[in-house]
């Protein structure tokens, strides 16, 4: 998902990027940016022990996520409890 944005994101502003290594693991994409093989878009989530030698820029991008769940559990007492939490760990300014 993160290579899709960052190419998406890196064609809207009129280049094309040569991707060198492709990974789907934060920890290890941030490891290999600290160890110089390039730079990467990572989301916040993917930022919980940066290696050192790492500079996080903020970037004007965004992303979409939904919640899914079978159709009619949306009552469940589990459903709604992760549903709620969900909502609650995105800042106030970026909810819909």
């Amino acid at each position: 998902m993160c290579h899709q944005m960052t190419m998406h994101a890196c064609q809207a502003a009129g280049f094309t990027p040569h991707a060198r290594h492709l990974v789907d693991d934060f920890a290890t994409t941030l490891a290999l940016v600290a160890a110089g093989q390039g730079v990467a878009l990572v989301p916040q989530l993917g930022l919980a022990d940066p290696p050192p030698g790492i500079v996080l820029t903020r970037v004007p991008l965004s992303r979409r996520t939904r919640i899914a769940y079978r159709s009619g559990a949306a009552r469940h007492p589990a459903v709604a409890a992760v549903s709620a939490a969900f909502r609650s760990a995105v800042p106030a300014e970026l909810r819909p």
